[in-house]
């Protein structure tokens, strides 16, 4: 049976880690709710691009951009945006088995891997795969400045023909309770995403300068970088969620443990008592 002292020093310790999982509770709580505004301002941007995008395919019934035609798939790459840190359950590496089964079944000959944040970027090096850009300081702090390179690299792989599709892979949040993981094609764009819906049609008519041609391919690059934006932003709250909900098992773990140990350190106590008064008795009684 431990000491006294062994049981007061282990209460001692599961305390000061409650304190810090409760901590980082807290932080996470505080950026969730910063990243879930991000994430709402940012599907009302891309539902905005959208339809002024539908709009100007309005003016071009019959024009077909490179980036919406679909290719004989040959060559694929794939986006891998996963988490910064760790201490999130599950987060890291439920993505990282769904991003490799992912590929595995991909019918594409060739293919090429990006990934985007820290703990995805050391997966892939430890199981020594090939990557052809690794982005592991891109996170939501820095996205608006950092985003255009890994933009302009995606466009040019396909615009170059080095690439016939790409894909983007990552954990969508939904609430803060639940995630999805989602692997979607960010190149060639989804055509029937972009068709003009009824109510499009019976919009007022607009004059473009310069031409819809060319407003039309400045903004399919700026859509593409704005899903890509979503993807990363979405991440970040989903990882965020999983460690708050992380640190709420560990914080409750940590009281319990603490109750029982309080339990034993009561018992002991009573034991070691019980036992000096009987040593007591049994002097007395000689």
């Amino acid at each position: 049976m431990a000491s006294l002292r062994d049981v007061r020093q282990k209460i001692k310790g599961v305390a000061t880690t409650q304190q810090i999982t409760g901590a980082m509770k807290m932080m996470s709580t505080a950026r969730l709710s910063k990243a879930m505004e991000v994430i709402n301002l940012t599907r009302a941007y891309v539902s905005r691009l959208e339809k002024m995008v539908q709009n100007i395919k309005l003016e071009l019934p019959g024009y077909e951009h490179p980036c919406l035609v679909a290719r004989e798939l040959k060559s694929a790459c794939f986006v891998v945006v996963g988490g910064e840190r760790g201490l999130c359950g599950g987060f890291n590496h439920e993505l990282h088995r769904f991003a490799i089964r992912t590929m595995q079944q991909h019918p594409a000959k060739t293919k090429k891997i990006i990934v985007v944040g820290r703990k995805v970027a050391r997966f892939f090096e430890q199981k020594e795969i090939q990557l052809h850009a690794s982005f592991p300081d891109l996170n939501v702090k820095i996205l608006d400045n950092e985003l255009f390179p890994l933009g302009n690299m995606l466009f040019n792989l396909y615009k170059n023909n080095e690439v016939d599709e790409i894909n983007i892979i990552y954990t969508s949040f939904v609430s803060a309770v639940k995630k999805n993981l989602i692997s979607f094609k960010l190149l060639p764009l989804d055509a029937s995403s972009l068709a003009p819906h009824q109510a499009s049609q019976k919009a007022q008519k607009f004059e473009f300068d310069p031409s819809p041609e060319i407003i039309f391919d400045h903004l399919i690059p700026r859509y593409m970088r704005t899903l890509l934006h979503r993807a990363i932003v979405e991440s970040s709250a989903a990882e965020q969620s999983a460690r708050m909900t992380a640190m709420t098992s560990a914080t409750d773990r940590a009281e319990e443990i603490i109750d029982d140990l309080k339990l034993a350190l009561n018992r002991s106590r009573q034991a070691l008592i019980t036992r000096e008064i009987s040593e007591v008795i049994a002097g007395s009684q000689d």
